[in-house]
């Protein structure tokens, strides 16, 4: 199993307070890389930091708003001045605002698609600019969505962002497969997480839920988190440009 090996030494984590983004910061802290987890709460991201430093990893935060994509160039310098370059990049931070689309605002679109899609091309291509500059190989892995393939009434925003996810990660693993740097999505089903709450939490969508997944159940954030690793590991070295849908048989049904 050496095959399995994680690839570098430092992992950045984006949404890396809770669900999805912990779990994989767990999952790559426990193979041996320090992690820097990023979010917006400071006293959530000290939280995951000291249950992730039981590792025995070292483990930084970032207070940073990827929802302002603008400033991501500077505080990303910044941050490699201070930490250094990171191997591998993980995509977690999402947003949803629920919702008819005749009913929703423009800014209810602009706020969802500048976290969930625009972040993440400016976040990607930083970490690729960095580093090709030093010759050195690394890893994106862009958290996408069930959507990113199906719709449900009232996601439109979170639709059309997590759509472009798995086009984008297609066209930036085709432009940096030259410099080696592997560009892969991993597509959750319905995970039982804080941004779907409200949806586990309405009996009559959670019975939907169970009774639509051909394995009965909610997906949990560690479910995500084996494919993060594998996808940073050294057996995944010949996969770039894939979406891996982790969705319990979901698309295989109907």
């Amino acid at each position: 199993m050496s095959g399995f090996k994680l690839t570098g030494s430092l992992a950045l984590v984006t949404g890396g307070t809770r669900g999805i983004g912990l779990a994989s910061a767990r999952a790559l802290a426990q193979g041996g890389l320090d992690v820097i987890l990023v979010g917006r709460d400071e006293a959530e991201l000290a939280r995951a930091a000291d249950d992730l430093r039981s590792t025995g990893q070292t483990i930084h935060v970032e207070a940073f708003d990827l929802g302002k994509p603008t400033e991501i160039a500077a505080w990303f310098a910044d941050l490699r001045a201070r930490i250094g370059t990171p191997d591998v990049l993980v995509n977690a931070a999402g947003m949803s605002r629920r919702g008819p689309a005749v009913d929703l605002t423009l800014e209810d679109w602009d706020v969802v698609m500048s976290l969930n899609t625009t972040a993440i091309w400016e976040l990607s291509r930083r970490f690729a600019q960095a580093l090709i500059a030093e010759g050195r190989p690394g890893r994106v892995i862009n958290i996408a969505s069930l959507m990113t393939a199906a719709a449900r009434n009232g996601t439109s925003p979170y639709t059309a962002s997590k759509g472009a996810v798995g086009q984008l990660t297609k066209v930036l693993a085709v432009e940096w497969a030259k410099d080696n740097i592997l560009v892969n999505a991993i597509a959750p089903g319905y995970i039982e997480t804080d941004l779907n709450r409200a949806l586990k939490d309405d009996p009559e969508f959670d019975s939907w839920v169970r009774g639509r997944c051909p394995l009965g159940r909610w997906g949990q954030p560690v479910d995500i988190a084996g494919p993060v690793a594998f996808l940073a590991s050294e057996a995944a070295g010949f996969i770039t440009g894939q979406t891996i849908y982790v969705d319990g048989g979901w698309l295989s049904t109907f």
